[in-house]
């Protein structure tokens, strides 16, 4: 039994920062990152180290994450679905939505233009730039063919690139508006 919590506890220290890493990327913060990766790694201590393929455990744990974090990002949309319609009843009074997106776009435009890639966009491009994963192994964790994973890579970088652009273009209207 020591035997084993020695090689989860080695499994853990090498693959908890990357997890935390990954799942921060892929739901916006770091609150729930780190609970789905707790999690991640209690259901591969339930099931044994010896029930998953030996060198597979990496993985395996980021499989299982990104499951639980599609189902986290699913329920808070379910969330956000339920608080617009108490909005809409209560008809709240904005002060200046103007400029509360502004500031909102301010301190998040990065972040959320990786939110706008679609899933297996956004998740094969974290894998591979903050985990620094090969394509096959990103096409393991995610269990797709390694052209896909290239592909999606691309894909999400263009993407990013021209969304990126657009942003920069924008701001120096919204500055010469202001001005005017």
């Amino acid at each position: 039994m020591a035997r084993d919590d020695e090689e989860f506890a080695l499994v853990f220290n090498g693959v908890y920062p990357g997890l935390c890493r990954f799942l921060e990327c892929l739901l916006g913060g770091p609150g729930a990152a780190q609970d789905i990766a707790q999690e991640s790694f209690l259901r591969l201590y339930r099931a044994g180290l010896d029930s998953v393929p030996y060198g597979e455990a990496r993985f395996w744990l980021f499989r299982v994450a990104r499951n639980l974090a599609l189902n986290e990002i699913e329920t808070r949309r379910r969330r956000s679905r339920l608080l617009d319609k108490v909005r809409d009843v209560f008809q709240f009074a904005r002060t200046d939505p103007e400029k509360q997106v502004e500031e909102a776009e301010r301190a998040r435009i990065a972040l959320e233009l990786l939110k706008q890639l679609p899933e297996h966009q956004r998740a094969a491009l974290v894998l591979r730039e903050q985990e620094e994963m090969s394509y096959s192994e990103i096409a393991r964790v995610l269990n797709i063919s390694e052209s896909k994973v290239k592909v999606d890579i691309f894909r999400a970088r263009s993407l990013l690139r021209e969304r990126y652009r657009e942003v920069g273009s924008r701001k120096p209207e919204a500055r010469s508006q202001k001005r005017a």
